[in-house]
């Protein structure tokens, strides 16, 4: 007789490639798959031990009969820096069939900081300043493999915080050579500490006024160590095609892998510029690495400011440090409430956070079709109330969009929300369902997987993400988290 963990039978397999599903068996023990084979079999090989069938025993037995066995899901933009600390069980993303989220988007991480002053947005998303609190990398992730949450964490580095430090809270202007020299060191120490890369959010205040040439500069460290280059970039709206050539020149002079945060073509008058951007992002790609990745929702959702409603059809403000007992409502409502312009709205209301409808349709399943979209969340837990694609975004690609409109096949839906996010991101032995591959593992009820959050109601879990794994322990079933905390800080594979 031999001992193992978990035995899930009967289930078709969609492994993460993109490839058609298969039936098969599936075999966990401690965090890895060790076995998969046909229910047919009598016979298995395991590490290159033969066993019958008959003389194994399971912990724990799973019949996934009608049901899709998918590797766990990567949710490559988010910004739980914090939240995997203040909720380790972490449901709004196990309730998803997330696994992996990679934290320190949009140019803010909690690591490495270390500056008292006041600090520009976007920065304020990620928490108050007593969250602010590990000088290096190595302090956040020592801190997350003390106290590990459900999920997997990889750690990107804000290019925000290098920016505040070295320039002294002074960040509205260019850097000058001392100052870049500085944040180089910065990120050498991220890089070796375990960070992935860089990410950027060059919309926000915070560094708006940095120029290419400076990211330039740091992005070229990323090459040392095969790091990843990240942007919310300068502009997704007006100037949205500029901005797209912009990012495509750093990556090319950095030679750095690069990927475009939450692709979108916001505001009416841009609408459809998603032909020509996504054009020169597939021609970029003929020379260099470069991806993208998105949110299946046409609002989205950040801080309260001005450039931002502008180009908005409505906007609804969800909360005010201001103004503690603010009821989510459209701020054209409160300008009328307040007796006041909207511009002095956002005066009184600052900081603050809204949801911005901004955004086509036809644009959206284009950008989701893309071959090189992956998909990410881009929730902000923090917010009172948040967007509801912090709770469903992934089964609202498998239900709304492979489903019910067929933009494209559950294998290639699975495919952008793992293999595709693993390579790219590094992240070594996740995102297949593979033998001697970690046990991530969603286990899916085809037909009734769907996102149930709504705008007026995002808290509210998915249906059909049946039961989830998380290095082979059972984190997620009967919509309910399982209270396991198994989660690794990983530190992405080194390419050569």
């Amino acid at each position: 007789m031999a001992d193992f963990d978990t035995l899930i039978s009967n289930g078709h397999i969609i492994d993460g490639t993109g490839e058609k599903r298969f039936l098969s068996n599936l075999i966990i023990h401690n965090d890895k798959i060790i076995s998969l084979f046909h229910p047919s079999k009598k016979q298995i090989s395991i590490r290159n031990k033969n066993y019958l069938i008959k003389d194994l025993r399971f912990k724990r037995k799973i019949d996934a009969q009608f049901h899709i066995i998918a590797p766990g899901f990567i949710d490559v933009h988010t910004h739980d820096d914090q939240n995997v600390f203040d909720d380790p069980s972490m449901s709004c993303k196990i309730s998803q069939g997330v696994t992996t989220c990679i934290v320190g988007n949009c140019g803010i991480s909690l690591a490495p900081f270390n500056f008292s002053g006041n600090v520009p947005a976007p920065i304020p998303l990620l928490g108050k300043k007593e969250v602010f609190k590990y000088a290096r990398v190595r302090d956040y992730r020592d801190n997350f493999i003390k106290n590990p949450s459900s999920i997997n964490v990889a750690l990107l580095t804000g290019h925000s915080m290098l920016r505040v430090q070295a320039m002294n809270g002074d960040y509205n202007r260019a850097a000058n050579n001392e100052e870049i020299k500085t944040m180089q060191d910065l990120l050498h120490k991220a890089m070796k500490d375990g960070s992935i890369g860089l990410s950027t959010g060059l919309a926000y205040p915070a560094a708006s006024s940095a120029p290419t040439e400076e990211i330039i500069e740091l992005a070229k460290v990323l090459k040392e160590y095969n790091g990843i280059f990240t942007t919310h970039m300068r502009n997704e709206g007006d100037n949205l095609i500029n901005s797209v050539k912009e990012t495509i020149k750093i990556g090319e002079v950095s030679g750095v892998r690069t990927v475009i945060s939450h692709h979108k073509c916001a505001g009416r008058t841009n609408w459809g510029k998603s032909k020509k951007s996504l054009k020169l992002i597939e021609n970029a790609k003929n020379n260099q690495h470069l991806d993208l990745d998105c949110y299946p929702y046409t609002a989205s959702s950040t801080m309260l400011l001005k450039d931002f409603i502008a180009r908005a059809d409505k906007v609804l403000v969800t909360w005010s440090d201001k103004v503690k007992d603010l009821k989510v409502n459209d701020i054209n409502n409160i300008a009328e409430e307040f007796d006041c312009s909207v511009d002095d709205v956002v005066d009184k209301l600052y900081p603050a956070g809204a949801i911005y409808f901004q955004m086509d349709d036809d644009d959206l399943n284009r950008i989701l079709k893309f071959n090189g979209s992956m998909i990410g969340s881009d929730g902000l837990p923090g917010d009172k109330h948040p967007h509801p694609r912090l709770w469903g975004t992934f089964p609202r690609v498998l239900g709304k969009y492979s489903r019910e409109m067929q933009l494209f096949s559950l294998e290639e839906a699975i495919f952008k929300m793992t293999g595709k996010s693993a390579a790219t991101f590094g992240l070594e032995k996740r995102g297949f369902i593979k033998e001697g591959y970690f046990a991530d593992i969603v286990i899916i009820d085809e037909q009734n997987v769907i996102d149930n959050a709504t705008y007026e109601k995002p808290l509210i879990p998915s249906s059909g993400i049946e039961q989830v794994f998380t290095n082979g322990q059972l984190v997620w079933k009967n919509l309910k988290a399982k209270l396991n905390f198994p989660g690794k800080f990983l530190e992405g594979k080194k390419f050569n």
